[in-house]
């Protein structure tokens, strides 16, 4: 007798009941979210992982997330955080990126390799990192503006790096000439993107505006957003290029509050399945050789020293004081989506290695973040306020 399979509805129930209940953990131990539904797709995975609608959807949910992301930059915002920020910005590059890349090579990696390995290592989460902000009323702190600063230099940064990696995994020899040509798709892109949000924002505004309130108007935003993503997909970039350079088209037309509330349910669905799948991918069983291990906690190692001093001497850069400086090194260490986006260019051999360093360093970057007042003040004190002394009249006492 022949097995029956289990349909494909009861499996994406399931699948999202799941992720209720480890949404649910993440509120009931004041943890992000993400963190949970990675670890439910390792408990779970084998369940639903062989599903390839399931997959699809996934995709959808990294489209969705850069779609977000670049929602919050129109042209303006973009330039003046970059002007602001660049040197704290051009720290991180240095510290997380090029240090990881560095010593991918010297351990014997091959150039794809170390270059997606400091891809991997560069950007802190932005969805773990503000979620704690707010949970924890952090959002009137000194050192909150150069933390959402420095996520907003990464949320551009990232995602031509991202280009870069996917150019480079199509297995095309690594010459300058291949370099050449992956940047010059991303500028052409780029160039072509700002020239519509710049000249196309009033026209878009006012097409938002006739047809926001019209059913059909979700399937023309998400339809208009997917297939954008897949045109640089097929470019040979990656579809998160194109999905944040059309948030960034929509921000700069002023319709981004409107365009959030057609897409924030679908959005939260699709991302929470993405990470889920992330973690039904993390095989601890692969082969490790050695060489791998070394490279693991090595790069963990740099990852978390390097976030901190980019916090810290950023933080002392930016004019803050050294405790708070501190605060932002703390606040910083996480790594999520944008290593896990990544992770889909990895040879096979390196999936177990990032899954598991994402894991770490989520966990290690949750608990640093959640209790970064903690540490900062263990390592420098806060003064104790002298209680004012009262001072009684004599000629009273007499």
């Amino acid at each position: 007798m022949h097995e029956q399979a289990i349909p494909f509805l009861m499996l994406f129930g399931f699948l999202n009941l799941a992720l209720f209940f480890a949404g649910l953990l993440g509120r009931l131990f004041r943890f992000p979210a993400i963190l949970f539904y990675i670890i439910a797709g390792i408990v779970l995975g084998k369940l639903i992982h062989a599903e390839e609608a399931i997959e699809i959807f996934s995709e959808i949910g990294i489209v969705l997330l850069f779609f977000y992301l670049g929602l919050e930059f129109n042209l303006s915002r973009a330039f003046s955080t970059a002007k602001k920020i660049w040197s704290v910005g051009l720290l991180d590059l240095f510290f997380n990126f090029f240090l990881v890349f560095g010593l991918m090579l010297l351990l014997g990696f091959d150039l794809f390799t170390s270059i997606l390995a400091g891809g991997v290592a560069y950007a802190s989460s932005s969805a773990i990192t503000t979620k704690i902000i707010v949970d924890n009323h952090r959002i009137a702190n000194p050192e909150t503006e150069l933390i959402l600063g420095l996520m907003v230099f990464e949320d551009i940064a990232a995602p031509i790096l991202l280009a870069v990696i996917a150019g480079m995994s199509t297995g095309n020899d690594l010459t300058p000439l291949t370099f050449g040509i992956i940047f010059l798709k991303i500028a052409a892109v780029f160039a072509f993107s700002i020239a519509v949000a710049y000249y196309f924002k009033d026209r878009i505004a006012q097409f938002i505006d006739k047809f926001i309130d019209e059913d059909i108007f979700t399937l023309f935003s998400l339809g208009g957003l997917i297939f954008f993503a897949g045109f640089t997909q097929y470019l040979g970039l990656s579809e998160a290029l194109g999905a944040f350079l059309m948030g960034m088209i929509v921000s700069e037309s002023g319709k981004s509050h409107e365009i959030e509330k057609v897409m924030f349910t679908i959005r939260d669905l699709a991302v929470a399945i993405f990470f889920f799948l992330f973690g039904a991918g993390i095989q601890f069983g692969g082969e490790f050789t050695q060489k791998m291990l070394i490279a693991l906690v090595l790069m963990i190692v740099i990852s978390i020293i390097g976030k901190f001093l980019t916090g810290f001497l950023g933080g002392l850069i930016y004019g803050l004081s050294k405790r708070k400086a501190l605060e932002t090194g703390f606040s910083i260490i996480n790594r999520g989506e944008f290593s896990i986006v990544m992770s889909k260019f990895s040879p096979v051999y390196m999936i177990p290695f990032i899954g598991i360093y994402v894991l770490s360093m989520s966990f290690i970057g949750i608990l640093t973040a959640q209790f970064a007042p903690k540490l900062s003040n263990l390592i420098i004190p806060k003064k104790k306020k002298k209680k004012k002394r009262k001072v009684i009249d004599e000629a009273v006492i007499d």
